[in-house]
Parts: structure tokens; C-alpha cells; sequence
């Protein structure tokens, strides 16, 4: 091609006809297969042509090309040596005389990445570049110094790990290029450079002599704002951010220099808008990355605080018109222009988050006490406002004084002006969202009686608040709580609904929805005034305006029907699913129409309360979720040029600029609308297959192809965490159906399922980057491994036993390295007290992890018994016998000691867990009496377990005596029945049943003690069992419990009074327990007579006697 052709090429790439520009691309496409001959004319272009725009595109062009060369994409291409000279000696010449400096910053940027494509393979391939470099640093032509520095910025990385011996050089360059008699041009090219070296180096000890510049970089900013040089200033801060963001520790020693110029720009009101964000931003990265250096600050606080407060004051709403303005603004369409109001109230919640309670409370409090008698209502708004902004960093500060702060808020319900009454609404609902369920136990007096009155507030935007409000507090409301202010509540949110403004219809129907999903069945009597009126919202229809409000009803519909159940629902379900089926299949919806989703979410309700006789609806709602679970959320990767910086995003777009080494920026975008629309879906797939088990068996075939490679999604971890939930309840689904004989179910079906969900699980297990998603994924896991217990096909052959254990071997030991590096971290002299809670939250999670692959080995036994030893023994044991040790931490121990009642509890009856008692029983006594509740949770449950499956020859009478005694330590200890002790206490009591049971000289007195602590209440489950044991006992006339002339007899029975009507007994115990009574009641009168005089009648409640009664006269 003919250098005119090129040029002519590069005149249609810049063209804005579609089909001109695409065809230059495909000619462009095939010039890259000739780089000798591309890469020539892009470099005669730009030294030789007049137009200014075909000089910028070939620059553009050939940092590209080099890139792709780089890159794989070149295949092995590359440019003859003539070529390479003569982009080498044309680039240099380009950068003296070029005229266009943002031409000439493109051509340094081509610099860079050439040096970079040269120097990695051959470290002297470019002799004349340092040379040229360094003398335009020194040069008087401020133009050439600033593009030396911009090549500097592109080979940062380079220079960082190839050019240490240089370094010393490079300060010296920075240090001359930042004087204060240089242009701010020059000085701010220096500052890019500086920041992108920092965060270049790997070691901070090579960070350390740069340190001194700090001064200088901030003398920039000075020097800007001096000469009133606003993009010059914002360069500057904009450097100070990033470096604040990743080299905190950089900027330690001139800290206070920092933080005060940053604070004195962010306060100042005369400044850009811009400008006072940066440095506030500034302000909150060191709180973020270094918050205990932020608090040692003596001001860092009392200085930044009163700078968001303050920014929270400018707030545009003075005249009557603006004030109806706000008030006929939807919610969700405020302007999107972001405010200083906004800033500064986004700014105190993150300081809160990151200073925490302690330092922030005081400053906060007291500037906002000063603000609540003021007459001017913006500063009770801000105060208001900055209380709901901070709650959740201050949350232990203020729930120490709750009920002072929520009585406060409430006055102001009460305001005159209307924006103030609607920040004291918004910060209730806030607080109740933060300080829930303490909130609503302790103060539903003081605050839902206040939102009923504000519903009649004269402002509708006010009004529908008040009803948003109480959404908030129905989150962690109970239903006994919300009982006495149904009537109230419910009649003025029908009042409510009753207006004709869609706003405040549409917060009350949500209201309604929240109040029948706390009230369960105390709804019924509410049903009928509700109900009709809501179908008559689905059978309107409705422009735009009212599908919100539509959608909101299908929502409102759906939770009555949950909360009221079958009986009631059943009739009118039929006619809601109608009604939905008309709304998809009428009009074509919108994607973007919110009727959708409401709709999805509200038939997997009806499908909870309908269970299989919902089967009918399923092909009208199944295949729109299955297109929505296969939705492409368009990942894409572009390179970042200047111009495209700030392009604007499409809705329902999200993107990320990220800096990838020896790449440059890259844009990173994906839709974020289509993320949460599959997690929707997977969501809502789960549950219709927990719901309707075998019903959803013809779906099966359908579904699984779709979800099983879900399991692996990268973009999202609720995609990845419904789709695992999904797995188990699909493989459910079929062995259901296989065991009721539905046509279609085979065995070989299960196992192939099986076969096809198991690789990607166990992929995904091994590289899943969230420790909380890999607990969920862990636990679905084990359930999907406990299917193998009631159905052979669905068993793992012994290639994916191995697999599966290998799996969790390496899940183990990754989570104790992680443990190992906290408890480095926790050993930093830098650590304060909200570092602390950091790792203790992060400890939290990590033992969810160790519990939960507990629990899958645990599966494993349960399936498979013994024959799982040799796998266990191979991989798991030496890990296991490590976290045995007392040097263990308590979760660890705990965790260890599970596993080895899992060994006993599943691979006894065959005497193979014999081999292993030897060294765990000295355990299960040692631990039995650890501080660590869990710990001694769970050796006396393995005690329990030995007495329950052990041989003798495993568990001899002399153990067995030694077991017994250490489990009434256990019980007698004084803090044994604590809230916080009591489970270990109620699994030793089950263990001493067990005991009892097995050795007739320990039952003599084990049976009068095991009775004394009867009822059980802390862990359920154990609880039940040892009823069950107790009403067993009786049945057979055990004596050693009775006593020989039952003079335990009345002490049994306050146990069973106690007993009646709770949770804590199986379903059929009650009738069991109530036909002992009777046969008391008509063969020993006299013991029931006598009961009142019983030392122990008085734990009785009226409740209980009640229970008693009942029972004996049924």
C-alpha cells in the first residue's frame, strides 16, 4: 500500500459514515499483517503530515500496535530491525518537534511502551533513550521536560523492578522537577510519574528515600490554588488520592501537613466544587486505608467531621416552588447530579465505618446537639440526616443510648418544616434497619403509634415516608411485638391506599405486605378488607405510571397469601395467578418494566403456600426464568484512551477502571441490570425446586444444563450461591421421584446427574474467592452428599470420594493458612481496637468455613461408614489429629473433636472406629471440662456417642466410670446452666442418659441427677431426644428413676408440665405424655393431689398448670 492509501485509511477510521469506517477497520485489519510496512507509514505520517488529527490517530495507532505485539494477540509477529531504528530515532525527533502537546503526550506514552517492547528482551536495546530522558529533565524547554517525565510515568513499572541501580537518579529527577519556580505543566507530569514508581516498587524500603518529596508535591497544590489554576490543582489532588489509596503508609511522616491543607480546600466554599470533593475524598481514603494512624491524629476527626456537616448544609430548597418541587419528586428521581449535600452525607457514613464509634461519637454529637434547637432547618436536617448516615459505624456507641436518640428523632416527627419531618422519618427507618431487633423489642412504643400519626401529615411525600418507614421496622419485627398495633396500623394504611396519589399507594401496599409477612396468621382477620381491593390494582390497567404500583400489589398479594396460608388463600389463588398470567401474556412488558421481577418473586411465594397444586401454573412460569438465568451480562475489556475517559455509561451499565501491569488501563465494563436479573432467576429456580420436590421433576432434564455451569460464574457470587443451593434440591427432586415410581425417573437418571453437577462443584470449591460464599456452597455440598443415605445411585463411585476428600483437605489446610496469617497480622504493633473487630469478623467467617467442611466429611460418614477410613485416614487425618492439639484454637479443637464423633457415631457397628478410641478418649475427657463451650459441646456429645455405639471391648467399665465422672463435673460446675454454657451442659446430661442406660451401677445414682436437670432448653435438637428418653423410662416403670415407691414420680411430672405445649418435644410425644398422666390420674390420685406441696411445683407457670389439666382431661 501507497502512503496515500494509509492516509487515506486513516481519514475513514476518523469518519462518522458506519459503513466507511467499517470498511477502513477491515483495511486496517489486513495493513497489520505487514507490520514492516504499517508501522512505517504510521511513524512518516506522523512526522510529515500537516493535519493535526491524522498525526494524534497514527500515535494512537502505533502505542496499539505495539501493545498487540507485545500481547499474544500478535502471533509471533515482529518488526525487522530497520523498522525498529527508525521508529526509535523518528519518535525522539517527534518529541522535540512537535508542536500539539496532547500529540506530544501520546508519542511519549508510544515512547514508553517501544522501551518497554525493546528493553524487556534486551536491556541495552535502546542506548539513546535514558540519555535523551535525562537531558530534557534538565533541559530549558519546558515541553521537552514534561514529555521526558510523561515517558518516565509509562516505564515506571519497568524502571521499579529492572533499573534498581537507577533509583537514586530517578529522586534526583523528581527533586528537580518539582520546584516551585517550574510550571505547574512540568511539575504535575512530575507527580504522575512519582505516583506510578510508588506504586510500582514492591518494597516500601525502596519507597522510603522518595519520602522527602512530599513537600514539594504538596507545594504544588499550593502554588495552583495561588495562581488560581483549577485543572492544574485537580491533576495534583487527583495524584494525592491515588497515592493516599495504595501507598498510605508513604505519606506518614508529612501526615499532618496533608491532612490540614486537605481539610482547609475541602472547607473552603469559594473553591470548585471539584476541587473541595477531592480533598475530602483524600480526607476519607487515609481514614479508610489507615484508620488507626487516622485516629492517633489528635484532629483528624474533630477537622474532618465538621467538613461533611457542612456540606450537608447546602441544600437548595428556599423558596416555596422548590419546596413543591421536592415534594412531587419521585423518590427514586432525584437528580442524579451529584451535590455537596450528597458528598457530605456519603462522607460522615464513611468515616463512621472507618474511625468507628468511639472517635466519631463525641465530635458528631456534639456539633448535632448544638444543631437540633437552631432555627434555621437545615441544621436539623443535617443533624437528623448525619445520625441515620453514621449508625452503622457507631452502632455499639449508640445503642448504648438508643432510647435517648430514638425519643429525639421522634419529637421532630412533629417539625414544621416539612423536610426536616422527613429526615426524622428516614432516620427512624434507617435506625431500624441498623439497631434491629434491639429497636423494635425495646421502643415499638415510642415509635409505631409516632409513624401512624405521621401518616396524616399534610406533605404526601412526608405521609408516604411514614409508610416506607414502617417497612423498615417490620424487617426485624416479631409478630408478638406487632400484635396490639394491627388494628391501628393496618386501618390507616387502608386509609392510605384509599388516596389517589401513586406514591403513597405505592409505600402503603408495600407497608401492608411488610405487616402481613411479620403477622403470619393474625392477618385473617384483616384478609378480607385487603384482598379485593389488591385485585382489583391487577385487573387495571395501567399506563406507565402505575406499573410500580402493580407491581407492588402482586408483591403485597403474594406475602398475605404466605401469611395467611392454604385454607384462606386457596380460594382467590387461582384468580392472583390468572390475573399475573393475563400481565405477561397481554402486553408486551418492558425489560426494563419492574412488574417483572415482582412478578417472578410473587409466584415463587404462591408456589410456597400452593406446594404441588401449583404443578399447573409451572410452564408459565419456568421458561422465562430459564431465559433469564442464561442472560449475557456483556463483559468487556478496552484499553482507556484520554478521549474515551469520559464517556458516559449506558443504563444499566457498570464500569471499573483497573491499571494492569504492563498493559496500561483497561476498561472493564458488564451490565450490571442483567447480573441481578439471573441472580433473580437462580434465586427463584431454587426455590420453586425446594418447594415443589417431585412436582418439579419433568422440569429436571430442562434445568440442570442450565444451572450446573452457573455453579462457576465468575461476575457474581449470588449466581453462584443460588445455583449450588439448586443442586441438592434437583437431585432431591429425582430421587423422590425414582422412589414414587413417576415415569421417566431411573436410577441410572440420578447417577448421571450426580456425574454432570460434580466436576464444576468441585472446580468451583477449589477456586472460590469468598470465604462466606464458599460456607453456603459448602453446606449445600453436604446435603447434596447426603442423598447418597436413601438412594444407592446416588452414591459417588470411589474416584470422586477421593476427589471430594482431596477437595476438602486442601479447603482445610488453605483456611488454617489464612488463620496463621491473622494471627501474624493480629501480632502488628499497629493494631488498635477496630483492626481488631476487623479479624475477629474475619475469624467469624473462617470458622463457618472449618465447620462447614466438618460437616461435609461428616456426610461422608454418615453415607458411606467405614468404608470412608481409608480416604480419611490418607488425606484428613493428619490434619485433623493437628487441630486436636491444646495449642489449637477453641473453634479448631471443636472442629477436630466433631469430626471424631462422626467416627464413632457411623463406623462403630462394625468395631472399626476401635482403633482410633485409644487416642481420642483422654480427649473427649480433657476437653470435656474446656473453657470453650463448643469445645466441651462437643466431647461429651462424643461421649454420649461411645456409650450409645461402642462395644465393650471399646468402651470398658472403667472408661465408662471415668466418662460418668466427668460428665457430672460438667453439669454440678456452677456456671454449667448459663445462657451461653448451657448447650454444652444439655449434651452432657444426654451423654449421662446414655451412660445410664448401658451400665446398671452407674444408673443407681446417674438416673436421679440425669432428672434434676430436666427439661432440657438450650440446643433443641438434644433436648427432644432426652425427653423422648424420659417419657421412654417411664412407660417401662424404671424404678432406679421412680423411685421403688415412685417418690420421683411428682418431679416427673412438673417436668412434663413444663414440657407441654413447647417446642421441645417431638410430634407425637405429647399424646404419650398425656396417657401417663392419665394413668396416674387413675391409678396414684394421691401423687397429683400432693403435687402443690413439691419443693419444685412453684416453677409452674399458670401456663404450665394450664398444659397439665388439659392433658390429663382430654
Amino acid at each position: 500500500a501507497t502512503l496515500g492509501q494509509y492516509e487515506q485509511m486513516l481519514g475513514a477510521l476518523m469518519s462518522t459514515d458506519n459503513s466507511t469506517r467499517n470498511a477502513a477497520e477491515e483495511a486496517l485489519n489486513q495493513a497489520k499483517q505487514n507490520p514492516d510496512g504499517l508501522f512505517t507509514a504510521l511513524i512518516t505520517m506522523l512526522r510529515r503530515n500537516a493535519d493535526e488529527q491524522v498525526r494524534s490517530l497514527s500515535a494512537v495507532l502505533l502505542r496499539k500496535e505495539i501493545m498487540r505485539l507485545l500481547s499474544n494477540d500478535g502471533k509471533g509477529m515482529v518488526l525487522s530491525a530497520a523498522v525498529k531504528e527508525l521508529l526509535k530515532r523518528e519518535l525522539l525527533m517527534c518529541i522535540e518537534a512537535e508542536p500539539s502537546r496532547s500529540i506530544r503526550k501520546k508519542v511519549s506514552d508510544v515512547v514508553g511502551q517501544l522501551g518497554i517492547s525493546i528493553m524487556s528482551n534486551e536491556p541495552a536495546g535502546w542506548p539513546e533513550l535514558l540519555p535523551f530522558m535525562l537531558q530534557a529533565t534538565k533541559s530549558t524547554n519546558m515541553q521537552l521536560h514534561e514529555a521526558a517525565l510523561t515517558i518516565f510515568n509509562s516505564l515506571s513499572e519497568f524502571i521499579a523492578s529492572h533499573m534498581q541501580a537507577h533509583h537514586s537518579m530517578l529522586l534526583e529527577v523528581f527533586r528537580s522537577s518539582l520546584q516551585p519556580q517550574l510550571p505547574l505543566s512540568v511539575r504535575n507530569a512530575a507527580l504522575r510519574a512519582l505516583a506510578s514508581f510508588l506504586m510500582a516498587v514492591d518494597e516500601p524500603v525502596q519507597r522510603t528515600p522518595f519520602q522527602e518529596l512530599v513537600p514539594a508535591m504538596l507545594q504544588t497544590i499550593s502554588d495552583a490554588l495561588a495562581q488560581n489554576m483549577e485543572d492544574e490543582c485537580r491533576e495534583a489532588l487527583e495524584v494525592f488520592v491515588e497515592v493516599a489509596e495504595s501507598q498510605t503508609k508513604f505519606l506518614k511522616k508529612h501526615i499532618d501537613a496533608c491532612v490540614n491543607g486537605m481539610v482547609s480546600i475541602a472547607s473552603n466554599t469559594s473553591l470548585d466544587d471539584s476541587l473541595r470533593h477531592l480533598a475530602l475524598e483524600f480526607l476519607l481514603t487515609i481514614a479508610e486505608g489507615a484508620p488507626t494512624l487516622a485516629r492517633k491524629m489528635p484532629r483528624f476527626c474533630s477537622d474532618t467531621v465538621p467538613v461533611a456537616l457542612a456540606m450537608m448544609l447546602e441544600l437548595e430548597c428556599d423558596t416555596p416552588e422548590e419546596l413543591a418541587e421536592w415534594e412531587n419528586e419521585e423518590e427514586d428521581e432525584e437528580d442524579t447530579e451529584v451535590t455537596n449535600y450528597d458528598v457530605g452525607e456519603e462522607a460522615l457514613d464513611r468515616l463512621a465505618i472507618a474511625l468507628g464509634g468511639k472517635a466519631m461519637m463525641p465530635v458528631l454529637f456534639g456539633i448535632i446537639q448544638e444543631w437540633f434547637p437552631s432555627a434555621d432547618w437545615k441544621r436539623r436536617h443535617a443533624a437528623l440526616m448525619a445520625i441515620s448516615q453514621s449508625g452503622e459505624g457507631c452502632e455499639a456507641q449508640m445503642a448504648k443510648q438508643l432510647e435517648l436518640i430514638v425519643t429525639t428523632i421522634v419529637t421532630h416527627f412533629g417539625d414544621q418544616h416539612p423536610r426536616v419531618r422527613w429526615a426524622a422519618i428516614n432516620t427512624i427507618g434507617q435506625m431500624s434497619t441498623d439497631f434491629g431487633p434491639a429497636l423494635q423489642a425495646k421502643l415499638h412504643a415510642c415509635v409505631l403509634p409516632a409513624l401512624v400519626s405521621a401518616m396524616d401529615d399534610g406533605c404526601k411525600r412526608v405521609q408516604a415516608h411514614a409508610a416506607a418507614a414502617v417497612i423498615n421496622f417490620c424487617e426485624h419485627c416479631d409478630r408478638k411485638t406487632l400484635h396490639p398495633y394491627l388494628q391501628g396500623l393496618l386501618g390507616k394504611l387502608m386509609q392510605l391506599l384509599s388516596t389517589n396519589q401513586h406514591r403513597v399507594q405505592e409505600q402503603a401496599v408495600t407497608a401492608v405486605a411488610s405487616v402481613a409477612d411479620v403477622a403470619e396468621s393474625d392477618f385473617i382477620p384483616f384478609y378480607d378488607a385487603f384482598i379485593p381491593g389488591l385485585k382489583d390494582l391487577l385487573r387495571k390497567p395501567g399506563g406507565k405510571e402505575l406499573r410500580m404500583l402493580r407491581g407492588k400489589a402482586m408483591e403485597c398479594v403474594s406475602l398475605i397469601g404466605v401469611a395467611v396460608g392454604k385454607e384462606k388463600f386457596g380460594p382467590d389463588a387461582k384468580e392472583v395467578m390468572e390475573l399475573l398470567i393475563q400481565t405477561q401474556q397481554g402486553v408486551e412488558l418492558d425489560a426494563d418494566d419492574p412488574q417483572v421481577s415482582f412478578m417472578l418473586q410473587a409466584c415463587a411465594r404462591i408456589c410456597k403456600c400452593l406446594g404441588e397444586h401449583f404443578q399447573p401454573y409451572l410452564p408459565f412460569v419456568i421458561p422465562p426464568l430459564l431465559t433469564s438465568a442464561q442472560l449475557d451480562p456483556e463483559l468487556h475489556v478496552t484499553d482507556v484512551d484520554e478521549e474515551e475517559a469520559d464517556l458516559e455509561e449506558e443504563e444499566g451499565m457498570e464500569s471499573v477502571t483497573v491499571n494492569i501491569r504492563g498493559q496500561g488501563n483497561k476498561r472493564i465494563t458488564i451490565r450490571t441490570s442483567a447480573l441481578e436479573e439471573k441472580a433473580t432467576a437462580c434465586s427463584m429456580l431454587h426455590s420453586y425446586i425446594a418447594d415443589l420436590k417431585e412436582a418439579f421433576f419433568p422440569y429436571v432434564n430442562q434445568v440442570a444444563p442450565i444451572l450446573v455451569p452457573l455453579i462457576k460464574f465468575p461476575y457474581m457470587d449470588d449466581v453462584r450461591t443460588a445455583a449450588m443451593l439448586a443442586m441438592p434440591e434437583l437431585l432431591d427432586s429425582c430421587i423422590i421421584a425414582l422412589n414414587k415410581g413417576t415415569a421417566g425417573a431411573t436410577a441410572e437418571l440420578v447417577s448421571q446427574l450426580l456425574i454432570f453437577m460434580l466436576d464444576p462443584i468441585f472446580e468451583q470449591l477449589k477456586a472460590e474467592p469468598d470465604v462466606e460464599t464458599l460456607s453456603c456452597q459448602l453446606e449445600a455440598f453436604g446435603e447434596l452428599i447426603g442423598h447418597g443415605a436413601k438412594c444407592e445411585a446416588a452414591q459417588f463411585l470411589g474416584q470422586q470420594i477421593q476427589t471430594c476428600t482431596g477437595v476438602v483437605q486442601m479447603l482445610m489446610n488453605e483456611s488454617l493458612e489464612r488463620q496463621a496469617e491473622r494471627d501474624k497480622r493480629r501480632g502488628d504493633e499497629d493494631v488498635d481496637d477496630e483492626e481488631e473487630e476487623q479479624l475477629e469478623g474475619e475469624a467469624e467467617r473462617e470458622e463457618m468455613v472449618m465447620q462447614s467442611l466438618v460437616e461435609v466429611a461428616g456426610k461422608m460418614f454418615t453415607v458411606y461408614k467405614s468404608n470412608y477410613l481409608p480416604y480419611f485416614d490418607n488425606m484428613l487425618m493428619p490434619i485433623i489429629s493437628g487441630m486436636l492439639q491444646p495449642t489449637a484454637i477453641a473453634s479448631n479443637r471443636a472442629a477436630a473433636l466433631c469430626v471424631f464423633d462422626d467416627v464413632i457415631e457411623h463406623c462403630s457397628a462394625d468395631g472399626a472406629s476401635t482403633r482410633y478410641i485409644e487416642a481420642v478418649f483422654p480427649a473427649l475427657l480433657q476437653y470435656a471440662t474446656d473453657p470453650s463451650t463448643e469445645v466441651r459441646q462437643a466431647a461429651v456429645y462424643g461421649i454420649g456417642m461411645m456409650a450409645d455405639k461402642c462395644s465393650e471391648t471399646a468402651f470398658t467399665p472403667a472408661m465408662v466410670q471415668q466418662a460418668a465422672q466427668a460428665l457430672i463435673m460438667v453439669v454440678d460446675s456452677p456456671t454449667a446452666w448459663d445462657e451461653d454454657t448451657a448447650s454444652a451442659s444439655d449434651n452432657a446430661i444426654s451423654a449421662l442418659g446414655k451412660i445410664c442406660k448401658r451400665s446398671p451401677e452407674i444408673a443407681a445414682v446417674g438416673w436421679t441427677r440425669w432428672l434434676q436437670a430436666l427439661p432440657l432448653k438450650a440446643d433443641k435438637e438434644e433436648a427432644r431426644n432426652v425427653h423422648t428418653v424420659l417419657v421412654e423410662q417411664v412407660e417401662a416403670s424404671n424404678t432406679t428413676l421412680l423411685g421403688a415407691n415412685h417418690e420421683r414420680l411428682p418431679e416427673v411430672i412438673i417436668v412434663f408440665g413444663r414440657l407441654l405445649g413447647t417446642d421441645l418435644i417431638e410430634e407425637g410425644l405429647r399424646a404419650r405424655i398425656a396417657h401417663l398422666l392419665k394413668q396416674v390420674h387413675s391409678g396414684l390420685p394421691a401423687v397429683l393431689q400432693q403435687l402443690p406441696a413439691h419443693p419444685k411445683f412453684g416453677l409452674l407457670t399458670d401456663e404450665n398448670r394450664r398444659e397439665l389439666e388439659q392433658a390429663i382431661s382430654s
